[in-house]
């Protein structure tokens, strides 16, 4: 009965932000960080798409990855501005390649972790139902945005279960631990994705009927100044 209520009471609580917040800070950073450059204004803007990943992994309490975040990050720009101007050749080439994967390419993939961690499904149906999102477009997001999570735990017991049978490790060879890795990851990605869509379509999602929703969403002042910054973010990458 406790655990009973204990899920209710999670169920009520509001998002620490509004998932369509969120949405458009995965597009913002994305975009900006993608195809923004290193000089002039881009650079700032770079930078707060920088922060903006680095404040919900805080918010989080993920400070091991956040402390991962920020060297990962400060090795990325130095290797895109001091180490671009020492080297030469094909070592320059690499140098440029590794930093301009990790500095365009971390940021969008961790705002989106952040996202998806301090954002529960119905939150965000509840969030696509409010934008008037038809439901052959909710229901795959709403797939994938449980999919991952659960192949990450699914991945996580496939290992502890290699750890048991004394598999993990190299000392059996690169070939046998991907062939007792990943042939297990792949069969349950294909159960999991199936029994998910199948979950989404029991709970009504294709229905015509309007569904309600126990969790509430909505903006507060904390998602109006972040839209604010997103907005401005934007306008001034395109303008630019």
């Amino acid at each position: 009965m406790r655990a009973e209520v204990s899920t209710f009471r999670i169920a009520c609580e509001r998002p620490f932000l509004d998932p369509r917040v969120g949405l458009l800070a995965i597009l913002t950073v994305s975009a900006v960080m993608i195809d923004g450059s290193i000089m002039g204004i881009d650079f700032w803007l770079r930078l707060v798409c920088c922060v903006l990943p680095l404040l919900g992994l805080l918010a989080l309490q993920r400070w091991r990855f956040a402390a991962i975040y920020v060297v990962l990050y400060s090795f990325a720009f130095l290797m895109e501005g001091a180490a671009f101007q020492l080297t030469s050749g094909l070592l320059n080439m690499v140098v440029m390649i590794l930093g301009g994967l990790i500095s365009r390419f971390f940021a969008p993939i961790v705002m989106g972790y952040c996202v998806m961690q301090s954002t529960t499904v119905a939150e965000f149906i509840a969030a696509m139902e409010r934008m008037r999102i038809p439901s052959a477009v909710t229901i795959p997001l709403s797939v994938m945005f449980r999919f991952f999570p659960t192949i990450a735990e699914e991945n996580g017991a496939i290992t502890e279960a290699m750890r048991m049978r004394q598999v993990a490790g190299m000392r059996s060879g690169l070939v046998k631990r991907m062939e007792y890795e990943l042939v297990p990851v792949m069969m349950s990605t294909v159960r999991i994705a199936d029994e998910l869509s199948q979950a989404a379509l029991t709970k009504g999602l294709g229905g015509d009927v309007r569904r309600t929703h126990i969790c509430e969403v909505g903006f507060r002042a904390r998602d109006y100044i972040l839209l604010v910054l997103l907005a401005t973010v934007l306008v001034l990458f395109m303008v630019t």
